[in-house]
This record gives structure tokens, C-alpha cells and sequence, in this order.
């Protein structure tokens, strides 16, 4: 039971993380290297700012992201993965394989609405 217990934490946790938008994206946008805010920023334009920073405080709080300072002038701040954050690398290789055998089993079902469209209108 305790084997039980502690299963289910440790997805919950990992769930917990990936569940929030953006996150994910966030963790692969870092996984090629760190980048300043207004990089992630530029590559995530459908997320606002507010946003984006609250999303990088929570993965920085909770261990996945680290966030570090350049002293300036200007001063710098960059984020980059923390150990634990790159060890998203196989979970999101896990997620995009599944994600590509969720299209592959959608596509009969496309194809036959695309088909009963055609007959419809011809």
C-alpha cells in the first residue's frame, strides 16, 4: 500500500506541473540552452508577460528552472533547467510519440467525415 501511495505522489507532482499552461512548452523552449525573458517571450507570443513570469517563478520555486543574474549595466537575467527540468527531455519524447499515435488513430475517423463531406455537397 505505501508502494501505492507513494506512486500516486509522485505523479501527482509531475502531473501538477504539466497540467498548467504553458509549462510544458516553457521546459522544451530551455532545454536547448538558457534564454533571457524576452527570448521565451518572442517564442511563446500567445502567452502575456504576467503570465510567462508567473509560470517561470513557479519552475524556478519548484526546482525545475533556474534563474540567474549577469550584473550589468545592463543587468541580464537568463533562465535555464535545472537537472530535474532536463529530465523532462524523455517524458516529452514520450508525450510527442503518443501525440503522433493519437493522429495516426484520429485519421480514419477524419478521412470518413472528409468523405461524407464530399458526398454531400457532390
Amino acid at each position: 500500500m505505501d508502494d501505492d501511495h507513494a506512486l500516486c505522489a509522485t505523479y501527482v507532482t509531475a502531473m501538477n506541473v504539466l497540467a498548467k499552461p504553458w509549462n510544458g512548452l516553457i521546459i522544451v523552449l530551455l532545454d536547448a540552452g538558457p534564454l533571457r525573458f524576452s527570448e521565451l517571450s518572442a517564442r511563446l507570443p500567445a502567452i502575456g508577460d504576467r503570465m510567462l513570469a508567473s509560470r517561470l517563478k513557479e519552475l524556478a520555486e519548484g526546482g525545475l528552472v533556474a534563474r540567474r543574474v549577469a550584473p550589468g549595466p545592463p543587468v541580464r537575467v537568463s533562465y535555464e533547467l535545472t537537472k530535474v527540468g532536463r529530465g523532462f527531455q524523455e517524458v516529452a519524447a514520450a508525450i510527442r510519440r503518443w501525440g503522433q499515435a493519437i493522429i495516426a488513430a484520429q485519421e480514419p475517423a477524419r478521412a470518413a467525415k472528409r468523405a461524407t463531406r464530399i458526398r454531400r455537397s457532390g
